[in-house]
């Protein structure tokens, strides 16, 4: 992506999964100390970003098990060349130093939809991710209504529940293509297709996973889920919160 994306702006999240690709020559400790000292540090001292979050999936069998997020006022810095020039060779990192290299990560732009009441303003310990894409036999407005409907209510029963904040997806890219966008050489691969509905609901603690599973089965839940072209269910645990720590707050 080299030109500016019109349909990128508004309120919303860069949202990046990734996990290591070389850990024959970078382990665990050298991609956090570059993620936090390095990569987050200069993100968060830019003009557009202030905020982010560090997480790390509970699931040992996750396959992206890292997670960061970055909330902005308007996402449309990401389109600039400001946002373009954020380095990613560093002298943390072995052999090349370039992080694509070393990590496999999968970037999305996403605009917020709606954010619910927050019952703490602190960052959150836990972190759900649910994800829907609706499949063929699926009305857009049922998904829609659910995901922004019964399934916080559902959810939001949940002990150390604390909020829901809602995304839609406008764009995403993959390792190779964010070689490309930094001007680097790279491989054809094709575009990814991550769920368009995307909800990140806050705990205070690790939530039950069989009232987890309960919840998200009730009503319409287990019909949608069933359905859906692709679900993507997470639980991840807070690692880090970096500068203003604030996700959407007034």
């Amino acid at each position: 992506m080299t030109t500016p994306n019109p349909a990128i702006k508004g309120p919303g999240i860069l949202f990046v999964q990734s996990a290591i690709s070389r850990p024959d020559i970078m382990d665990y400790d050298t991609y956090m100390k570059w993620y936090d000292e390095d990569h987050i540090d200069e993100i968060i001292h830019t003009d557009a970003i202030k905020s982010a979050f560090r997480y790390i999936n509970t699931s040992p069998d996750a396959k992206k098990p890292y997670l960061a997020f970055y909330p902005m006022e308007d996402i449309a810095f990401t389109q600039g060349e400001r946002f373009r020039k954020i380095r990613v060779h560093s002298d943390l990192l072995p052999g090349s130093g370039l992080c694509y290299d070393l990590a496999d990560i999968d970037v999305r732009y996403c605009g917020l939809v709606r954010k619910t009441e927050a019952k703490s303003t602190e960052p959150a310990a836990y972190v759900l991710v649910t994800g829907i894409e609706p499949g063929t036999s699926q009305s857009g407005s049922d998904v829609e209504a659910y995901v922004s409907g019964e399934q916080i209510e559902a959810i939001s029963k949940l002990q150390g529940y604390i909020r829901t904040t809602r995304f839609k997806l406008l764009y995403a890219r993959t390792n190779a293509q964010s070689r490309a966008l930094k001007g680097l050489p790279t491989t054809d691969e094709p575009n990814p297709e991550p769920p368009t509905h995307l909800s990140l609901h806050e705990f205070e603690r690790d939530p039950s996973r069989d009232e987890l599973t309960r919840a998200l089965e009730s009503g319409n839940g287990k019909k949608i889920f069933s359905e859906a072209k692709e679900v993507e269910t997470h639980i991840y645990k807070i690692a880090k919160a970096h500068g203003a720590k604030k996700f959407f707050e007034e």
